[in-house]
């Protein structure tokens, strides 16, 4: 079989039209897709138009659901049974969705645990989404974590009795671990009620019930096939940076999985950019700029103020380091053939079909990549 294969990645700080992007490839394929999540999980908030004109915030879900393509959670992805069984009944999707047996899990309890330490930082917070990201991964480097599948596998009381393990051991320990001794009062009645555990336990069921099982093997069915990143390079995982989020935004994951695949691979990797860049949270950002050096009357629907990542921040492009980091990531693709390198520019519209740039206004051509799509339409 001679495949298409798409990888989408943000080529900065993340927000700049990957589920856009991912959409496009997908509605646009002749084939039969599959788009493929690898890095990070729920927190990711990738927006998409359908052809009926319904706007969706995809967490969950592949951003190709509306065109039509199926979903794999590769093992590096990580599944969050709530926010699955929220997305999916309000979308009622008719595509597959395939997961890896490997990907990690987050409970209610990373969730609140990510939210209750990131308010304990005050002024000093780092900008997280709220979604027990970072959190889940704790627990499976401290703490003897069960895999979803043999979660599923317990009676209702076992499962009842490990979500409580985690609840009523692990929490305190680990926000102790924080410097926090006790939990805050608008927190305490919401851990403790046993409700909690009863409904994620339904979400957890919800899940199993609605995804198949299968490594990357049922990638070799498909036709065509969509790797959609979350998060920008800028992000990517760092042992020093608090700032970052705790994946590989870039080429890492897709490489790994490409090399499993049978055939012969037609790859074009696509980096994302804004005509401008935008931020979440605290961390450096060079060239950080007002809203109206850039645009004070354009509207973000996607990234409005919230308790946890705060207000979008706003920055101008470096040309020569975006396309310094671009290079140094699709390098990473170079043993293999047949793979071309594009760039996209959303968010035209609100720049007059320029880039803001450090030096001023620039063509979207100045990037010197030469295959390039750009869009000036809402996102």
């Amino acid at each position: 079989m001679v495949r298409d294969i798409k990888v989408v990645i943000g080529a900065s700080y993340g927000d700049e039209g990957k589920g856009f992007m991912t959409d496009y490839f997908c509605r646009n394929a002749d084939k039969p897709c599959i788009t493929v999540l690898h890095n990070g999980g729920s927190q990711r908030g990738h927006t998409v138009i359908s052809k009926n004109g319904l706007r969706h915030v995809f967490h969950h879900l592949s951003s190709g659901t509306f065109s039509g393509s199926d979903t794999y959670f590769a093992d590096s992805f990580i599944i969050n049974p709530l926010v699955f069984a929220d997305e999916y009944n309000k979308l009622n999707p008719k595509t597959k969705i395939y997961c890896s047996i490997d990907c990690m899990w987050s409970t209610p309890f990373d969730m609140m645990l990510n939210q209750i330490i990131e308010d304990s930082r005050g002024d000093k917070r780092h900008g997280s989404c709220g979604y027990g990201i970072w959190e889940t991964i704790v627990r499976y480097k401290n703490s003897d974590t069960m895999p979803f599948r043999d979660f599923m596998f317990l009676d209702a009381d076992s499962k009842t009795a490990y979500l409580k393990k985690i609840r009523d051991k692990y929490m305190p320990e680990r926000l102790k671990s924080a410097g926090i001794y006790r939990i805050p009062e608008k927190w305490h009645n919401i851990i403790q009620d046993d409700n909690l555990i009863t409904g994620f336990i339904n979400d957890c069921i919800f899940f199993d019930n609605s995804v198949i099982y299968s490594d990357t093997g049922v990638l070799e069915n498909y036709p065509c096939i969509i790797f959609e990143g979350g998060q920008g390079l800028l992000l990517s995982q760092s042992e020093t940076n608090p700032h970052t989020t705790p994946s590989y935004t870039g080429a890492e994951n897709p490489v790994r999985i490409i090399k499993t695949l049978n055939g012969t691979n037609n790859i074009e990797v696509c980096y994302v950019t804004r005509s401008y860049l935008t931020r979440h949270g605290a961390g450096q950002f060079p060239y950080e700029c007002t809203k109206a050096e850039i645009n004070s009357d354009m509207v973000d629907k996607t990234n409005v103020p919230n308790d946890y990542q705060g207000a979008i921040r706003y920055g101008k492009i470096n040309i020569p380091e975006l396309r310094q980091r671009i290079m140094n990531d699709f390098t990473k693709f170079s043993e293999f053939e047949n793979t071309v390198l594009s760039v996209a520019v959303t968010h035209l519209n609100e720049t007059d079909g320029k880039l803001v740039t450090s030096d001023g206004m620039e063509n979207p051509e100045n990037i010197g990549i030469e295959k390039m799509y750009k869009f000036y339409s809402e996102l």
